[in-house]
């Protein structure tokens, strides 16, 4: 009897089928695991395609699973669009690394869990083309803010060169909200399998090409805080932030520049002004402004202005009495917006006075006397400099 039931056991693990593996490209797919597609490799041009091709083994996918060191953007784009797309989650398992455009569908997921190493830097290319890189930009931009990417991350993303990595801290994965788990990722089961499947990597990853150099045709953004680039507007409206605001400014080939208020009391209206050029500058405290640098440009301008802040130089019920540059009116300003204009642009003028009944701005080559007047609004020049806060090198 023992020998009949061995025999048994031996003829049904001879006759069961084996546990198969398959890899599609850079996926891999388990019998093992019905609800959970890995990506072990990097991202090439057939890989959205390899990406179909093993959704159609695993119809039912839940969960990706990551490991990869980044490859081409619009490849990673295309398959994060599909991953956003279907709902499903993104998991970067311990001791796997997602870097570089592989981060890019770690954020498609609906829900997504960094166990291991999440990375991010500038892009790079091999040719030097920035109406091209611009448009990559803006699709990187457009797409990260559809997935509700954090804005720390942007800051981390264009802060660190093409040549490095930033990997984010297990500590900044929970602080700026970046792993999202809900219901779907409260347990292993939907891709402990494949987890132990990822072949192993390299102590470091395949270095990118060199950055471009600041005397190369890159294409680079200087952010400056507190300067209005004022007037010159193509399009203003009304965006959720600042990286919004650039996004909409790299997608639109007129746009030079623009200029994001970012005053918390103004809650209607456009905040998001993109501008075709920068001939005029004023300062504005609540202003977040952008500028592409021109090819060639080893570095960022400073602006020196004389500036009439509408938050913090401008006095309403105050007339400036004396010191007038003219013995009439200065023409064509019919508010006081427009005369704080005008004596921005003059560079005799040291301040302004405007009185609303009879519609006269006066411009003043001294500070006159100030005294108390219900009608008027004055404001008094002062010099500053604006140096770039931050300029991003957008060449990968």
């Amino acid at each position: 009897m023992r020998l009949l039931i061995l025999l048994i056991v031996i003829i049904a693990n001879v006759m069961s089928p084996a546990v198969a593996d398959e890899r599609i490209g850079a996926f891999v797919v388990s019998d093992n695991s019905q609800s959970a597609i890995l990506l072990d490799g990097d991202i090439g041009v057939s890989t959205p395609l390899e990406f179909r091709r093993a959704l159609a083994l695993r119809p039912n996918a839940k969960v990706v699973v990551l490991s990869s060191d980044g490859g081409l953007v619009a490849s990673a784009l295309l398959i994060a669009d599909d991953i956003h797309a279907r709902g499903l989650s993104t998991v970067v398992p311990t001791g796997a690394r997602c870097y570089s455009a592989c981060s890019f569908i770690f954020f498609a997921g609906n829900e997504r869990l960094a166990e291991g190493e999440l990375g991010v830097h500038q892009m790079w290319s091999e040719t030097p083309d920035p109406s091209g890189v611009q448009s990559t930009v803006s699709d990187i931009l457009e797409v990260l803010t559809r997935f509700d990417t954090p804005t720390e991350v942007f800051t981390r993303m264009f802060r660190t060169p093409s040549e490095d990595m930033y990997v984010f801290t297990q500590g900044e994965l929970e602080a700026l909200e970046i792993n999202r788990v809900g219901k779907g990722l409260r347990g292993k089961s939907d891709y402990a399998e494949l987890a132990g499947l990822i072949a192993p990597k390299s102590e470091e990853p395949t270095s990118p090409p060199p950055a471009a150099t600041a005397d190369s045709d890159a294409l680079r953004l200087a952010l400056y805080t507190g300067l209005d680039f004022y007037g010159q507007d193509i399009v203003s409206a009304r965006e959720a932030d600042v990286v919004a605001c650039a996004a909409s400014c790299l997608v639109n080939q007129q746009c030079l520049a623009f200029t994001f208020n970012a005053n918390p009391s103004l809650t209607r209206g456009p905040n998001c002004f993109l501008k075709s050029g920068t001939d005029r500058l004023e300062g504005y405290a609540d202003a977040l402004s952008g500028v592409f640098l021109p090819p060639n440009m080893s570095t960022a301008p400073t602006f020196r202005i004389g500036v009439i802040d509408p938050t913090t130089d401008v006095s309403p019920r105050t007339d400036l009495v004396g010191g007038d540059l003219t013995t009439s009116p200065w023409p064509n300003a019919d508010t006081p917006g427009e005369c704080r204009m005008a004596c921005v642009d003059n560079d005799q003028c040291v301040a302004f006075s405007f009185a609303s009944g009879p519609k006269q701005c006066w411009l003043k080559g001294s500070v006159g006397e100030r005294r108390s007047s219900s009608n008027v609004t004055s404001g008094v020049k002062r010099w500053v400099s604006f140096s770039a806060v931050e300029v991003l090198d957008l060449s990968e």
